[in-house]
């Protein structure tokens, strides 16, 4: 079978075919413009904080505010736990506030190494949660169950609100890189404080109640946070793209 030849290829061709055509130069007054419009665009960029920092601040905000509606609010419920259930509410508290402060500060600083997910965090919170509530705490029965239970939910919901738009107000500097998981993570420390009042102010201390209508207050945050940000984050890209 005959073997297809090519004709050889001299080395001035060769030296042909790679030569580079030089690149358009740009005139004098496009250059200025170009320069212009770069110069105008730049604004200064305070670098944020270290992550134990940010951590550091969304806590005291939570600190802050809590103790503030607490004052308000009172601390009827409070008064009525024995030792070892005020100070394992106050244990559970503590810990859920520092880990997704943590986990918060990690997600809004570019860079920063996720050591434990949001969802993780999520779940974690909810497993301390429960668990301290339903060791902790008696199980009564279930008369004038939802009665009872109705204003806690729709009162923790409601202090979930203004909560999530200050620590909303605080990170929003931050490159999160998934915007459910920061909405999340918001809903989830939001919700917290809503917990937090009503640990504090709720005479209905047994379990059944601190579990689904506390815990639902919990719930509820979250869920609105995640998709509160899949929305933003949804018309944010259909108005890009209709540009």
């Amino acid at each position: 079978m005959a073997k297809l030849q090519l004709p050889e290829i001299g080395d001035e061709k060769i030296d042909r075919l790679l030569e580079v055509a030089p690149a358009p130069e740009l005139s004098a007054d496009l250059h200025r413009k170009i320069s212009g419009a770069l110069v105008d665009s730049l604004q200064p960029v305070k670098p944020m904080p270290a992550t134990r920092v940010l951590a550091g601040q969304v806590a005291a905000l939570f600190l802050v505010f809590a103790v503030a509606l607490i004052a308000m609010m009172g601390v009827t419920g409070f008064r009525t736990m024995d030792i070892w259930q005020a100070v394992g509410t106050v244990a559970i508290l503590a810990v859920g506030v520092s880990l997704l402060s943590l986990v918060l500060a990690w997600q809004i600083r570019p860079g920063s190494q996720q050591r434990i997910s949001a969802m993780l965090a999520w779940a974690c919170l909810g497993v301390g949660f429960l668990t301290g509530a339903a060791l902790l705490f008696p199980w009564r029965g279930a008369e004038a169950f939802a009665s009872q239970g109705w204003p806690c939910l729709v009162t923790g919901s409601g202090v979930a609100i203004p909560g999530g738009v200050l620590f909303w107000l605080l990170t929003r500097r931050g490159v999160p890189l998934s915007a459910g998981a920061f909405g999340g993570t918001l809903g989830a420390i939001a919700g917290l404080l809503g917990v937090t009042v009503l640990q504090f102010r709720c005479t209905y201390q047994d379990a059944a109640h601190i579990l689904v209508w506390h815990g639902g207050a919990l719930v509820v945050s979250i869920t609105a946070g995640v998709l509160i940000a899949l929305f933003i984050e949804r018309n944010v890209k259909r108005r890009r793209s209709t540009e």
